[in-house]
C-alpha cells in the first residue's frame, strides 16, 4: 500500500485524551448528556478515578476519560443484527436509533463494553463522536468544554503535532530555557 493510500485510509479526525492533565471535573460527561438530550443513566463519556495511590510518601490520583474508541474494525458493527450500529467513512462509529431494537448485541460484542442501553428509549446509547457537530466543522462537545485541554480534536497529524509542541514547551519551562 502506498503512503498516499495509507493517508487516505486514516481517520479524518481523532479525539486525543491526555489523562495526565485531566482534573476529573466531569464537564465532558455533563456536556455530552446535554448535547444528546440523555436522561439519567447511560454515559457515553465516563470519567474513572484511578487511585489514590502513594508515590514518594505523597498521595496522588489520576482521572481517565473512557469513551468509544471508534475502532478500525468495530465488533459492535459486525454483531448488530439490524444494521443500526454503523461506521462512517471518516471513522465515526454510531448507532442509528431508527434501526436499533435495543437487543444489546453490540454491547456484548464490544471488547470495551462501551455501548449501553438507554432505558428511557430502549435504544443503545454510545459516543457518536458528535457527528452532527463534526459535520459542521465543529469540535465534539466534550473536547470543546474541557477546561484543561485534556481532550483535543483534529486530524491525527495536527493532534500529534500539538501534543509534541505542548510537551516541548513543558520541557523548556522545566529546564528554564
Amino acid at each position: 500500500m502506498t503512503l498516499e493510500n495509507k493517508i487516505k485510509k486514516m481517520k479524518t479526525n481523532v479525539l486525543m485524551i491526555n489523562s495526565s492533565i485531566s482534573i476529573g471535573c466531569q464537564s465532558c460527561e455533563v456536556v455530552c448528556k446535554l448535547e444528546h438530550d440523555m436522561p439519567e443513566g447511560p454515559r457515553p463519556v465516563k470519567i474513572i478515578q484511578v487511585g489514590p495511590f502513594e508515590e514518594d510518601g505523597r498521595l496522588f490520583m489520576t482521572f481517565q476519560a473512557v469513551t468509544c474508541y471508534h475502532c478500525d474494525r468495530p465488533q459492535c458493527v459486525v454483531a448488530c443484527p439490524t444494521g443500526a450500529m454503523q461506521k462512517r467513512e471518516d471513522g465515526i462509529v454510531f448507532s442509528d436509533p431508527q434501526l436499533c431494537i435495543g437487543c444489546q448485541t453490540c454491547a456484548v460484542a464490544c471488547p470495551y463494553g462501551i455501548p449501553e442501553l438507554n432505558t428511557a428509549t430502549g435504544k443503545i446509547a454510545k459516543c457518536d463522536g458528535c457527528k452532527d457537530r463534526v459535520d459542521m466543522s465543529l469540535w465534539p462537545a466534550c473536547a470543546l468544554i474541557c477546561p484543561t485541554g485534556a481532550m483535543t480534536f483534529g486530524s491525527p497529524l495536527q493532534v500529534v503535532q500539538d501534543l509534541r509542541t505542548k510537551e516541548a514547551v513543558k520541557l523548556a519551562k522545566s529546564l528554564k530555557l
